[in-house]
């Protein structure tokens, strides 16, 4: 039926218009819908109206009422037929929402019904379909209104997402899912917006703020769209949440990839006083670096946005920052030879002074990985592989080993680590033996590299451990 309605509209004719109309106008206006009719009827109003939609024009009849009536119509079959229906609850509400923003420039009576809808204390009462279907539909909403009404629709959806209350009586999953829409209305938005809309896109910006900023990292559900927004992982095989967290960062990416270039640096700017935030306020700190990962990635930025934040990567210890390494290192791919080269470089040199040397290790061991042609056979042609910047990073690994052997001595010795001596974090102590043997395997590796001197202290000072 909904492709012969198609056809129908198609061809203009409003006598045929008028038949499919009367289908829902003889009970839409009269309210016998649920009393002489059942599921098969409600299946049919759902396509009417998902045809009316479509329509070019309609006639001129109290559409308000009407789509009023088709709105109460499901909740009566529900109670009369509880165990027939086999639509998705919720469906003939959502068409009618959609047959309302497509044509509420037509007739004066559905802005008044959308505006109903859309206002915040009515919006929170919604169920989730329709919720979703209205943020999913913004740029078709903000088309109906104007002026400061068009301003409130903004400022609603930003106080939705930033109040705790609008979340207590739903899930992750359906949270996750509302901000998914979200994010797609604000994309479409920002791609039809044209550039003397200044005001209208920074309203825009303000809402994406939100939604970054207010997201809940996935383990430890810290409350805070980027606060809302989880921290990126790597999805679990069968993890559908985790399956929602990618879907999520792939529309707000989106999002952000057609965002002004100078509000996007700009808001993921992270000063000095972001950095010295304690553990849980790092979380915006580590989707900020995904988020530049990502959008480095894709060309919107460019890599010295990264590189501004090596340090407190590879100094840093945190639920989720091992993805963001992936992340980083995925946006490294395609960089010149010799930026690969001075990251390489960096890392090395991090991990002399790191607190965290197994982060710095990891990093250090994924960039190796991901660039070498052999992959993981990293001991083929070594001299080939490591020619150009063994004389760079060897000295810097040697240091980086004598001072992880110092410090495990202390540890196995339970003693103090001299405070003259570069600290590292009491986190890593379980790890101490494990890396004291990475990097003595890695010195040994590039011994050829080493002087004499330092070849026998690695051969008889280090080795005695093992």
């Amino acid at each position: 039926m909904q492709i012969i309605c198609h056809e129908i509209f198609k061809t203009g004719s409003i006598t045929l218009e008028n038949l499919i109309v009367s289908t829902i106008l003889v009970y839409g206006t009269t309210g016998l819908f649920a009393e002489s009719h059942g599921c098969n009827f409600q299946t049919t109003v759902i396509t009417v109206i998902r045809c009316l939609s479509q329509a070019p024009r309609l006639p001129a009849l109290d559409w308000d009422t009407i789509i009023r009536r088709c709105m109460g119509y499901e909740a009566q079959v529900a109670e009369l037929f509880p165990t027939e229906s086999s639509l998705e609850k919720g469906t003939l509400r959502e068409e009618c929402v959609k047959f309302s923003l497509a044509h509420a420039n037509k007739f004066d009576q559905l802005p008044s019904f959308l505006d109903e809808l859309s206002d915040l204390s009515r919006f929170r009462t919604l169920e989730l379909k329709l919720q979703s279907c209205l943020l999913d539909h913004l740029v078709d909403l903000i088309k109906v209104f104007s002026g400061s009404r068009l301003e409130k629709v903004f400022d609603d959806v930003r106080s939705y997402f930033s109040s705790v209350t609008s979340y207590q009586s739903l899930g992750t999953d359906e949270t996750s899912l509302l901000r998914i829409s979200c994010w797609k209305g604000f994309y479409q938005c920002l791609d039809e917006a044209s550039l003397d809309s200044l005001e209208y896109i920074s309203q825009i910006e303000k809402g994406m703020e939100v939604l970054f900023l207010q997201g809940k990292q996935l383990q430890d559900y810290i409350p805070t769209l980027f606060s809302l927004m989880p921290a990126m992982q790597l999805p679990a095989i069968g993890g559908g949440g985790q399956l929602r967290t990618v879907e999520e960062w792939s529309e707000a990416v989106r999002c952000f990839r057609k965002a002004r270039k100078s509000w996007l640096l700009d808001f993921l700017q992270v000063s000095q006083e972001d950095l010295q935030q304690r553990d849980g306020q790092l979380i915006g700190v580590l989707k900020k670096v995904q988020t530049k990962a990502k959008l480095v990635r894709i060309g919107s930025i460019p890599l010295t946005e990264l590189g501004r934040l090596k340090a407190w990567i590879l100094n840093t210890e945190l639920n989720g920052m091992w993805d963001a390494l992936v992340e980083v290192v995925a946006a490294l791919q395609h960089a010149d030879g010799s930026v690969k080269r001075q990251w390489l470089i960096d890392a090395v040199e991090i991990s002399r002074v790191s607190s965290y040397p197994s982060m710095a290790l990891q990093f250090l061991g994924l960039l190796s990985g991901s660039w070498s042609k052999y992959m993981p056979l990293l001991i083929l042609g070594k001299h080939i592989l490591w020619g150009g910047v063994a004389e760079f990073v060897v000295p810097s690994l040697f240091a980086s080993t004598e001072r992880i052997y110092n410090w495990a001595i202390h540890i196995a010795r339970c003693e103090d680590v001299p405070p003259d001596t570069q600290p590292i974090d009491k986190i890593e102590n379980s790890m101490a033996v494990f890396l004291l043997r990475v990097m003595h395997c890695t010195s040994v590796f590039f011994k050829d590299y080493l002087p004499l001197e330092k070849q026998l202290k690695l051969a008889f000072k280090i080795s005695h451990l093992f």
